[in-house]
């Protein structure tokens, strides 16, 4: 029957179908910016990626919309479609200003950044997985979302310190604007993980 029958639908296929999406993306950036040279064309790929993640998003609303029964409510099944949506897009944003900067060339801090949006990405694949079975896993999630908050927390660190450091030694204008730029977009691709991540937690304490 697949996760839409006319009758239900199935969240949570949903819900990893949308972070996988959100993890092609992190990893396609991420081989994009491979040994610090800007690859050009998986920077075409993040945008093809995400145009996909928004078809995907148009139907999973449409279904939720159509669906007589839903596991969890429906507002929070949006409200997560939405959230993970919102991954996708900072990825593509981080592709984008690449692109439209001209950036040939990331630095370390930038990569490492990258490395955390692709961590938490796969983080998120794995707590869509258990949450099909959030009433007998609500430990392995909890952990799960515990890991998530972490990543994030690492990256405010390596943000914290780029930024510090980028307004400190950096004397080309050109370079600051850019590197701000992507650090924030990265920064942020980050935060909306630990997002996506909240908002699971705040639903399973109500159902459990």
């Amino acid at each position: 029957m697949g996760f839409f029958s006319g009758k239900d639908v199935d969240c949570f296929e949903l819900f990893q179908i949308s972070v996988s999406f959100s993890s092609k993306a992190a990893l396609t950036l991420q081989k994009a910016y491979d040994d610090g040279d800007v690859d050009y064309n998986e920077l075409k790929n993040v945008k093809n990626i995400e145009h996909e993640a928004d078809i995907h998003v148009h139907r999973c609303l449409k279904m939720v919309e159509e669906a007589f029964i839903t596991p969890i409510d429906r507002s929070d099944i949006v409200e997560i479609i939405k959230e993970i949506e919102n991954i996708t897009d900072s990825i593509d944003s981080v592709a984008n200003i690449t692109h439209m900067m001209c950036v040939n060339h990331v630095n370390e801090s930038a990569q490492t950044l990258m490395k955390f949006v692709v961590d938490a990405c796969i983080k998120l694949e794995e707590l869509m997985k258990t949450l099909k079975n959030f009433k007998k896993e609500f430990k392995k999630i909890n952990e799960l979302i515990i890991e998530i908050n972490n990543i994030e927390e690492a990256g405010d660190k390596v943000y914290f310190t780029a930024m510090r450091n980028l307004f400190q030694y950096e004397t080309d204008a050109k370079k600051i604007i850019v590197l701000q730029r992507l650090y924030d977009q990265l920064e942020s691709a980050l935060d909306n993980c630990e997002d996506v991540a909240d908002i699971v937690q705040k639903i399973i304490v109500s159902k459990t």
